[in-house]
């Protein structure tokens, strides 16, 4: 072999060599992208109302939920944790980005906090699980419609007499409707919410006297019920 073959020989192997290199250089991150890509889960969807709106600023949550037995006895126990949260944008959408977790096996999505839900408008919806699609991998899509509380139709009839941001507006926007209401003076109402354990003493738009009612509040003292279940706590440990 001369001297001009060897060398042709030793150029195209380092040529070839060089290719093989470069190709792992832009196959290895697209296989690490993948493999990330992999345990992840996508969540799309829509808060609506009964019309068909969409509801802006609604909290959506997806929690992840597993059941164990606790540790020197014979009890098994049911942890949820909150995983991540989003809010709907001013048409009602929202999305969810959330990694796989094995020890969870079971995900669902709860689309209210109790903090912050307008139950004076909405009944309180109920939770959609999603617990096979996420371990599937596969996309998430919910559509959800909230549904109006049976007198927010006269609520809204109310609130609409009121200038906007009036006492008395706030106290319907916050409460609802009172449990009773009953002339006390010219021109003055009194506003009795019995589950509040509260009363307002009205005059037109303000709101002129506040009276604690005889026993406080019925559900401070009321076990929280189906509509009303305690937030999700985060734990790291069983």
């Amino acid at each position: 072999m001369s001297a001009r073959t060897g060398h042709r020989d030793g150029w195209r192997a380092r040529r070839i060599g060089g290719a093989a290199v470069l190709l792992c250089v832009i196959l290895l991150p697209a296989a690490a992208r993948a493999d990330e890509e992999e345990g992840r889960v996508s969540i799309h969807g829509r808060v609506i109302d009964e019309t068909g709106a969409g509801v802006a600023g609604q909290v959506v949550r997806l929690l992840k939920s597993r059941t164990y037995l606790k540790v020197g006895g014979l009890r098994s126990l049911d942890q949820s944790v909150e995983d991540v949260r989003a809010t709907t944008d001013a048409l009602g959408f929202f999305e969810i980005g959330s990694r796989r977790d094995p020890a969870f096996p079971y995900s669902y999505l709860r689309f209210y906090d109790p903090k912050t839900f307008d139950a004076v408008q909405y009944r309180l919806p109920e939770d959609r699980e999603i617990s096979k699609k996420v371990r599937s991998g596969r996309p998430v899509q919910v559509l959800v419609s909230l549904r109006f509380q049976p007198d927010w139709p006269k609520v809204k009839t109310l609130l609409d007499t009121y200038a906007p941001g009036s006492q008395v507006g706030q106290v319907l926007r916050s409460l609802g409707l009172p449990s009773s209401r009953a002339p006390e003076g010219p021109g003055r109402e009194l506003w009795t919410y019995e589950k509040a354990g509260v009363a307002y003493l009205v005059e037109g738009s303000k709101v002129i006297e506040t009276r604690t009612l005889p026993g406080g509040a019925r559900s401070a003292a009321a076990p929280p019920g189906k509509d009303e279940p305690a937030p999700a706590v985060r734990v790291d440990t069983p």
